[in-house]
């Protein structure tokens, strides 16, 4: 082997550890906003609903503004159940990705690979990221009701 080879080889290895360490940072990153974004549309919606539903019985709200208060919070939560399930769905897609790229470098290694777990745990981020979609979902039925029925 000559020593372009080698060197080509270990370029192509340091670039494939240099994205697998990106994908890590960047999966990390992106929960990171998530849960603030996610925290952030949450207590907003929690915090509408209980000033809607305790509001004393001779100060009523307008039907009208009531209905527009309803569909923003429905769509405000029906955006944050999309990006919960883009959330999963982009966790699993980097743990493949990262898992094709530790494949990649244990082939160029006679070593056998390493019995460790992924390095992002995309079940758990499946799971909550799913979860979430469908507490949102469940949060924008409540507000139609409350909206438009209560």
């Amino acid at each position: 082997m000559s020593v372009q080879q080698q060197q080509a080889e270990s370029s192509d290895e340091w670039i494939l550890k240099r994205r697998h360490e990106d994908l890590s940072l960047t999966v990390r990153a992106s929960w990171s906003l998530y849960i603030q974004f996610y925290t952030v549309f949450l207590t907003v919606s929690v915090l509408g609903l209980g000033w809607v539903l305790t509001r004393p019985a001779d100060a009523p709200i307008v039907p009208s503004a009531k209905h527009v208060l309803a569909i923003v919070f429905v769509i405000q939560t029906l955006l944050t159940a999309i990006t919960s399930g883009a959330m999963a769905l982009y966790t699993l897609r980097v743990a493949h990705d990262q898992e094709e790229i530790e494949n990649c470098l244990v082939q160029s290694h006679a070593a056998a690979r390493p019995s460790c777990g992924p390095a992002v745990p995309a079940s758990l981020a499946q799971w909550a990221g799913w979860f979430n979609c469908a507490a949102m979902i469940a949060m924008a039925a409540l507000w139609l009701y409350v909206g438009f029925i209560c």
